[in-house]
This record gives structure tokens, C-alpha cells and sequence, in this order.
């Protein structure tokens, strides 16, 4: 095409208007030919990245958290000014495929055997706010800008990738894993900018590598909460004070648990104190309303397990005291146990 349009313009026997439409189709194709030129200039670079292992480790209906990094690697010749290189990365949803709109990794072994899933999700941030989308949407598409100079031509870059095992599944106790999890990576570069997403999504660049996913799973159980029992304020403990709290507990079905509590760190071989420097306030704790059967070091809460939450009520007296106590915030540590 370039050689024609010379032809033509170095033509001296042809008409004026001829020579002058010529000339014009000279230089639209030219434009045309350094716009070509120009995006390929823009689009020299290629990157790849590395196959990531999230390990989850063991976990049990609490769920769990872990995290990995990618190492991507992205390279450029040829360029006398600074390279702008923008790297997103999204997960399609692989294998096994999604349930309810979660990620899932399989106990299935290969031996044919039923699978049982366990739900997870991943996430750009720590946070486990923005999520990873399955497609590349720009709303969710988070991406990661990096810079080549002239005297560069190789740079490595790591990404990090969180991952959040949901809480509250009871599954098959064995190893979970992922078959299939294409990690894919889009890539753009320019000399005059830095690109955005949707010029990243525009261009579809793309290099994939496969990410494992691994969990071992274990049914056991785990205290949920332990809130602290407050009596509040009081100018006057000539009066009775009461105050309760509820600890909460999950354990698999058919799973025997007990709840012991410890005396405290200020007992002093008859009632557990709360302190303030060299002050005390006694008080005692009860497992029912009445407060009629006292927690003591020795007693026990015990039932069994139904994959839900179960709650343990624990009552608090202050009994009257018989002398003037300091004004102050007093304290005690009790320590919850649970064995199954």
C-alpha cells in the first residue's frame, strides 16, 4: 500500500483534480498507517505469571483465612521513555463450580467417591472487602500499575490474593482442594499514560496459570463468643448487685462438650475478687437464675453438640460488703474452657 501511494503521487501527466485526490488518499492512509503504528508501539509488552498455592491449612466450622502472592512477571524492548505497564487479575470460576454464589473446593480424591464442598471466596484486599470476580467486570476489576524506565527491561511484580473460609459448615473431615482455577491475568502497557481498566479489558491481553486451593477440615468445636460481665456502676454496695452474661458455643452433631470456669486470678481460697491496686470487691458466679447453684472451679456445663449455636447463661452477684470500698474500676479474669 505504501509503495502505491508514492506511485501515485510522483505521477506528472495526470490531471490536477486527479493529482489532488491522490494526494488526499496519500495522506489518510498515511495518518491511518502511523496510527497502527503508534498502538504496536504502545503494546510491546508481554506478561506472565507464576502457578500460587493458597493453603488454607486446617480448619473447622470457626472457618478460616490465608493469603498468597503472584508473582508477575512483565518485560519490554525497545522503549526510550518510561513504560506505564497496568496488571488485573480476576479468577474464573473453575472446578468445582460456584454454589450460591460462593467459590467451593472438593474432598472428591479421584477414587469416585461422593464429594463433599467447602465454601470459600477470595478478595484483593486484607480486609476481605472487595471481592474477586469470576469475569472481568471493570466495577470489581481491581488492578495493580508498575513502571519500566528506559535502562529496564524486566520487572517483577507481586500481587496479593486473600482467601476466607466461610464459618458455620459442617463437612466430611478430610483434605479439600481445588481441580481447576484458571488465574488470569489481563495486561496493557503505554508510553503515554497510565491505563485503566477498561483500556486493560479493551485490549484482552491475556496470560492464565492455574491456582491450587487446599484445606484440611476438621469437625471440631469453638467458643463463638465469651462476652465480659459487667455490674455496671454503683455508688452504694450496701445493695446486692446482679449482672449475667451468655457464652455461646458451636460443636458438631453428636459431639459431647463441657464448659468449666476457672476461680479467677483473685481468689483468695473462698470468693472470687475483682481488684483495683490493693483494693477488692468479692463476688460469685451461678448457673441459674435463682442463684442457687454456684460456679466454682469445680463445675461443669456439658451437652451435646447439634452443628448450631448453644448458649450457656452464667449469673454474677455482688454480695453486700461489709466495709467502705475505694471508689475505681475493679477487674477480674475468669478463663472459659471448653473440651470435647
Amino acid at each position: 500500500m505504501f509503495v502505491k501511494i508514492k506511485t501515485c503521487i510522483s505521477s506528472k501527466f495526470l490531471p490536477y483534480s486527479l493529482v489532488s485526490l491522490c494526494l488526499y488518499l496519500c495522506v489518510v492512509i498515511s495518518a491511518s498507517f502511523l496510527s497502527t503504528e503508534s498502538l504496536a508501539e504502545n503494546n510491546k509488552a508481554s506478561c506472565w505469571i507464576s502457578q500460587p498455592d493458597l493453603n488454607f491449612g486446617t480448619v473447622s466450622t470457626a472457618g478460616g483465612r490465608s493469603n498468597t502472592s503472584v508473582k508477575v512477571t512483565c518485560n519490554h524492548y525497545g522503549h526510550t521513555k518510561t513504560v506505564n505497564l497496568t496488571m488485573c487479575l480476576y479468577i474464573p470460576e473453575g472446578n468445582p463450580s460456584l454454589a450460591n454464589n460462593r467459590r467451593r473446593i472438593s474432598s472428591n480424591t479421584g477414587s469416585g467417591n461422593a464429594s463433599s464442598y467447602l465454601s470459600y471466596d477470595l478478595f484483593y484486599d486484607p480486609a476481605l472487602t472487595q471481592r474477586i470476580d469470576t469475569t472481568a467486570n471493570p466495577s470489581s476489576l481491581r488492578c495493580v500499575n508498575q513502571t519500566l524506565s528506559p535502562s529496564e527491561n524486566q520487572k517483577d511484580t507481586f500481587i496479593m490474593l486473600y482467601g476466607s473460609i466461610y464459618p458455620g459448615q459442617n463437612v466430611l473431615a478430610t483434605r479439600y482442594t481445588s481441580f481447576n482455577m484458571p488465574l488470569t491475568l489481563l495486561s496493557n502497557s503505554s508510553e503515554d499514560k497510565v491505563l485503566s481498566a477498561q483500556d486493560v479489558i479493551a485490549q484482552n491481553k491475556t496470560a492464565t496459570n492455574n491456582l491450587l486451593v487446599t484445606a484440611n477440615y476438621e469437625n471440631s468445636c469453638y467458643l463463638q463468643s465469651v462476652p465480659d460481665l459487667n455490674f455496671g456502676q454503683t455508688d452504694n454496695l450496701l445493695q446486692e448487685k446482679i449482672s449475667s452474661t451468655t457464652i455461646s458455643l458451636s460443636c458438631p452433631i453428636n459431639t459431647t462438650w463441657k464448659v468449666s470456669l476457672d476461680n479467677g486470678l483473685n481468689f483468695d481460697g473462698t470468693s472470687k475478687r475483682m481488684r483495683k491496686g490493693t483494693d477488692y470487691i468479692a463476688y460469685a458466679l451461678y448457673r441459674d437464675a435463682s442463684l442457687s447453684q454456684i460456679w466454682d472451679a469445680k463445675s461443669i456445663a456439658q451437652d451435646v453438640g447439634n452443628n448450631g449455636t448453644q448458649q450457656i447463661k452464667i449469673y454474677g452477684k455482688i454480695p453486700i460488703q461489709s466495709k467502705t470500698i475505694p471508689a475505681g474500676d475493679y477487674l477480674d479474669t475468669v478463663t472459659v474452657t471448653l473440651t470435647y
